[in-house]
């Protein structure tokens, strides 16, 4: 048994870093996921991992405190890296509501198993598309990977800077709103445009019912405008994302 310690304790030292990015990374750590397939998940990537990385980790320290130094650095580097693509997941959301409010369904709740609480049925949607476009686009590949290139950055017994972790988070939030916006666009500008057309046409002809024509016509025309815009905004959202992956944030 005791040969084997070296290893057992090298395994735990990557799953302690891979499984915490696996638990909270788009695709894998949904919540819609079972709790078991992820773990076994981290497990089958821990030992697929392994040889190439055996290397780069440091030996098993002589005593508990310097080990358990070692497995909380791990964990909250996996945390930090799969909280931020976590944060992008939920552009999707915010895509949904914006739309939503500017399409007539802000009032259409349904729940939604991506947030895992009570949501406008275009929230809902956008947060499912976004798991297939995840999957489709292979960004749970980019994220092991991912957490494969970040021993070269945060060797294990360093911690990152907190300024830079700040920075790294922040940069995260930025982007979740603003690609959120990005994709509901479309929704924004038909809001905008329809809106001041029923402006004017409330003033130029008060007989008309103005509430009567402009739910159902919003939802018409809003539905066909998403339909038409969706697809360049989760292009832009996965190529952000794709970006902000590579560049650590940066740029």
């Amino acid at each position: 048994m005791e040969p084997l310690l070296p290893y057992v304790w090298a395994g735990g030292l990557l799953f302690a870093r891979i499984g915490s990015v696996l638990m909270l990374a788009p695709g894998w750590g949904e919540s819609a996921v079972p709790a078991r397939f992820r773990l076994s998940a981290a497990l089958l990537a821990t030992f697929a991992l392994a040889p190439g990385l055996l290397s780069s980790l440091p030996a098993q320290p002589p005593n508990l405190g310097d080990a358990l130094f070692l497995l909380i650095g791990e964990i909250l580097i996996g945390l930090m890296l799969g909280a931020a693509a976590r944060m992008f997941m939920a552009a999707a959301s915010i895509a949904g509501q914006v739309t939503a409010m500017h399409t007539g369904l802000a009032a259409a709740m349904q729940f939604d198993p991506m947030q895992q609480g009570q949501g406008n049925i275009l929230s809902t949607f956008f947060s499912l598309i976004a798991i297939v476009v995840v999957m489709a686009a292979g960004v749970h590949r980019w994220m092991l990977e991912g957490a494969v290139e970040s021993y070269s950055m945060f060797p294990p017994g360093v911690y990152p800077n907190l300024g830079d972790v700040a920075e790294y988070g922040v940069r995260a939030f930025v982007e979740t709103f603003r690609l959120g916006l990005q994709i509901a666009a479309p929704a924004i500008a038909f809001g905008l445009i329809f809106n001041l057309a029923l402006g004017l046409a409330a003033r130029l002809i008060p007989q008309i019912q103005i509430y009567f024509i402009a739910l159902p016509s919003s939802i018409m025309i809003g539905l066909v405008v998403v339909m038409i815009g969706m697809g360049a905004g989760f292009i832009a959202w996965v190529n952000a994302f794709e970006r902000f992956l590579q560049t650590g944030g940066g740029g």
